[in-house]
């Protein structure tokens, strides 16, 4: 049998094979669907040809660039950014950054923003107070990230950051320092044998921890990470760590008035 030529007919120039010829056929439900199944061939086609031009005529002048966080870029008050402190895709000259050291999890697993954001977060406040030795450990990514130098070295501690009289004068664990509300840091130093810093880290970093149960017991972060009108606290978190929290009029402030800024009710805190 001679092979038909499926794509001489211009309405047939997406046709692979005789199932997509859809001339002749009387069948309306099934030529509606060889139609629209070449249709999508040709869309395809066309936005891949597009991409492909996009790609082709801005390549001669395109400047490679480190990724930053652009909301961590701008200067605060105390005369330093929080620029983000994991490497970069890209180096400055063009190098590509091996993906081991970018993230302890493959590409087709992407790290939920909002938990990015406390990570990110946590990090940077370490650097600020100089506990650079504690992000392996607290963050349990041995080995997987290279920070150097320390971009917040020298630079004052913000005074939502600077030690209380409680921490001056009592031993505790050092990953409390990172913790942007002085009240909070004394509830968990009062508190710190109820609770290892791993079972906190479970509950505010759930993906990156591995985790598959959330809880949603966690914190967001909207912006600079060391004032604490840029943390909110979630109701889940609250009923958990309520112990932690308690007293914590700046973290309860700043909950409520993102909570206002999505339209939802207060957070009220019953401890």
């Amino acid at each position: 049998m001679a092979a038909v030529q499926l794509a001489s007919m211009p309405q047939l120039a997406e046709a692979r094979s005789e199932d997509d010829d859809w001339t002749g056929l009387k069948d309306k439900s099934e030529r509606r669907k060889r139609q629209t199944r070449l249709a999508l061939r040709a869309l395809r086609k066309r936005k891949a040809a597009q991409r492909a031009a996009k790609l082709e005529s801005g390549s001669g002048n395109t400047t490679l660039e480190t990724r930053y966080d652009k909301g961590l870029e701008q200067k605060s008050d105390f005369g330093f950014g929080s620029n983000i402190v994991i490497p970069s895709y890209v180096t400055n000259s063009g190098r590509l950054v091996p993906e081991r050291y970018l993230y302890p999890i493959s590409r087709d697993h992407l790290l939920p923003l909002l938990e990015y954001n406390v990570y990110r977060a946590s990090i940077t406040n370490l650097l600020i107070v100089g506990h650079l030795h504690l992000i392996h450990e607290t963050c349990g990514f041995r080995g997987s990230i290279i920070i150097f130098p320390n971009p917040y070295q020298g630079v004052s501690v913000p005074p939502t950051l600077r030690r209380t009289a409680l921490q001056q004068s009592v031993p505790y664990p050092e990953w409390i320092d990172l913790i942007p509300s002085p009240q909070m840091r004394d509830n968990a130093i009062k508190t710190q044998h109820l609770f290892t810093n791993k079972e906190l880290a479970a509950d505010l970093l759930t993906g990156i921890m591995g985790q598959e149960d959330r809880k949603d017991a966690g914190i967001l972060v909207w912006s600079d990470p060391w004032d604490p009108s840029s943390w909110e606290l979630t109701e889940g978190f609250v009923k958990k760590w309520g112990f932690l929290v308690q007293g914590c009029d700046d973290l309860v402030l700043s909950t409520n008035y993102w909570r206002k800024i999505r339209g939802e009710r207060p957070l009220v805190l019953t401890l």
